[in-house]
């Protein structure tokens, strides 16, 4: 009736998906860190994504130079530019400023979790 590994195919999708649901919730929790200053659409006309990519460039820039610039350590800068190219990867398939808000969100809070002393 039921094979062992259907069972378990079902489960762990399961188990993936509860995790995935868990995760984007944290991180939806609290937007943006104190320290961000998020993008903001144009007063008239359409805003490009491009504008959240500048925002989330300068936010890694920004922390990179606090910690020391080009003498800070290698696996903090690794860790902020994971940051800006999941950020690039995500708007390339959202197309609108409005429906991009979750690349944003979700860069910038994995980047304010990056150490610059990385401990």
């Amino acid at each position: 009736m039921f094979s062992l590994r259907k069972i378990v195919t079902v489960t762990s999708g399961l188990v993936l998906g509860a995790t995935l649901f868990w995760t984007v919730g944290v991180f939806a929790e609290g937007k943006y860190p104190a320290d961000y200053k998020p993008s903001k659409p144009a007063a008239t006309g359409e805003t490009n994504v491009l504008a959240r990519i500048f925002a989330i460039s300068t936010y890694m820039t920004d922390k990179i130079t606090a910690a020391g610039g080009k003498d800070s350590p290698v696996c903090f800068r690794n860790c902020m530019t994971t940051g800006l190219n999941d950020a690039l990867k995500c708007t390339e398939s959202m197309s609108s400023y409005v429906s991009s808000e979750v690349c944003e969100v979700t860069a910038v809070q994995k980047m304010s979790v990056c150490d610059p002393k990385c401990k």
